[in-house]
């Protein structure tokens, strides 16, 4: 399965690659701000203020453009003295919770309009891996796993030059039930630039 999702991925980011060679496309980073939900938020019920998003996009149809998106979150929580039970073991210490994800997706945007400020809504599909590690004294424990993600974004863009622009973004990072790990969410709040080429 996993072996299967990772070639998948790589074909369609080479099949996008060879689009771009001709059309106008826009390259965005972006600074992310990470709300958990479901079994993210029981491990880490912090917001992730580390985040970055990075975007290539090209333009397809004259509204339509179709790209890649890969983010990088982390999130933190430190869980107060007490007693913690994982399996058959129970501790009893301070616990230190952190969750590192990596979405990596293809993805689609809708503009509305042409004007100065362009709204637009998108949906991106493909993989979040997530390391999570929990740590209390000198134990650890870490697992990784990865989810088949499906991702809905609304934002707008803000022309601030012919070849620079502001994009904020919201994007829910839907991720799947692994065999290991429950479904979980990762709402992305982004702001950053847009630097286009032709």
């Amino acid at each position: 399965m996993k072996k299967m999702m990772k070639k998948s991925l790589l074909l369609a980011f080479g099949i996008l690659l060879s689009c771009f060679v001709s059309a106008q496309s826009f390259t965005s980073i972006q600074y992310t701000v990470g709300v958990p939900f479901g079994d993210l938020k029981d491990h880490t019920n912090n917001l992730s203020g580390r985040g970055l998003t990075f975007e290539f996009h090209t333009e397809i149809e004259p509204a339509i453009t179709v790209g890649i998106n890969l983010g990088y979150s982390v999130f933190y929580e430190r869980k107060d003295y007490d007693s913690y039970s994982q399996g058959t073991a129970t501790l009893t210490g301070v616990q230190y919770r952190y969750n590192n994800m990596f979405p990596m997706m293809v993805n689609a945007h809708y503009t509305f309009g042409t004007a100065t400020i362009m709204p637009y809504v998108g949906l991106g599909v493909g993989t979040i891996f997530n390391l999570r590690n929990t740590q209390m004294g000198l134990n650890s424990i870490e697992e990784t796993n990865w989810h088949f993600l499906l991702s809905p974004e609304l934002g707008f863009m803000v022309d601030v030059s012919a070849d620079i622009g502001i994009k904020i973004n919201a994007i829910y990072d839907n991720a799947f039930k692994t065999r290991d790990m429950d479904a979980f969410g990762n709402l992305r709040l982004n702001i950053g630039f847009i630097f286009m080429s032709f």
